[in-house]
């Protein structure tokens, strides 16, 4: 049995700190536009058909758009964002 829970350290870190959210969602959504940048080339130097290279260049549009969202998004939708790229960039590296 463990004991009664305790306070923070006033002196360590809070786990949430303003403005932590929007800069994660931030560095997500671009490092998924580096996904589908990297895939892109990839797909033209390899001469992949036009209708892959044009699902790439729509999910690659659509985080550019997000990303232009986070700018000024409240704390909710700065959260929506964040935990949809988080999956988005775990589904497209499969890790």
């Amino acid at each position: 049995m463990t004991g009664p829970l305790t306070p923070e350290d006033p002196t360590s870190q809070p786990l949430h700190q303003a403005g932590g959210d929007a800069q994660q969602a931030e560095r997500t959504v671009k490092e998924v536009i580096r996904w589908y940048n990297a895939r892109l080339t990839e797909a033209r130097d390899s001469g992949l058909d036009a209708e892959t290279i044009e699902g790439l260049r729509a999910g690659r549009d659509q985080a550019v758009d997000d990303l232009d969202r986070l700018e000024d998004a409240d704390e909710d939708t700065t959260v929506q964002i964040a935990v949809a790229y988080a999956a988005r960039l775990k589904e497209l590296t499969g890790s």
